[in-house]
């Protein structure tokens, strides 16, 4: 019988940042339906243009607001560890199809690291040579290639790495979890995670 010293996992649900995000989801909205308000008053090509901006802003931060929303109700598995291997919790937009859980026998590293451009976080596999190709967010090549470009990492760990976004990371339980299954896994973290010193 598995213990919890013997899993470790999270699911989406509210964070700070989380919560920081739906304000500004919010305060956005807000805007825009003054940009709508000000540019149906004002009239002209100026009013277009205004109300147009604001059915632009309104559309983006009510769509973002219910796609985190949407995420964080589900309460999905967000990353798992346990003696299977690890499962990095699919994207909110394809869930099931991002989903991957990589067994310990193709993980030869996790590596905890930070995009520079944006701060995001990120955990991240290194597999084995010649292990199957893990599901994409995208298809798109030239959508990878600027990600390997912003992140400054290898096309092969950026889709193994899931952001810590929607989600709480206890990185000690994470690393001992790791460390209790496979202790061969080379464990790297970036100065610049959250939480390190």
């Amino acid at each position: 019988m598995l213990t919890t010293d013997d899993v470790y996992e999270t699911r989406y649900g509210w964070t700070r940042r989380t919560s920081r995000k739906a304000v500004t989801n919010a305060m956005t909205a807000a805007v825009a339906v003054l940009a709508l308000a000000v540019g149906a008053a004002k009239g002209g090509t100026l009013g277009a243009v205004i109300v147009v901006l604001g059915v632009l802003a309104l559309l983006l931060g009510a769509g973002s607001a219910a796609l985190s929303f949407a995420t964080v109700r589900r309460r999905q598995v967000a990353l798992r560890v346990d003696t299977d291997g690890i499962l990095l919790g699919g994207y909110p937009l394809g869930y099931a199809r991002t989903t991957a859980l990589v067994p310990w026998s193709d993980i030869v590293g996790v590596e905890l690291w930070v995009q520079r451009a944006g701060s995001m976080a990120f955990v991240g596999l290194h597999r084995t040579e010649g292990a199957p190709p893990l599901p994409a967010a995208s298809s798109n090549p030239a959508l990878a290639r600027a990600n390997e470009r912003a992140s400054g990492m290898c096309l092969d760990l950026l889709s193994a790495s899931r952001p810590v976004h929607l989600w709480q990371l206890d990185t000690q339980r994470l690393l001992t979890t790791i460390a209790r299954h496979a202790p061969h896994v080379v464990i790297t973290v970036d100065p610049a995670f959250p939480g390190q010193g």
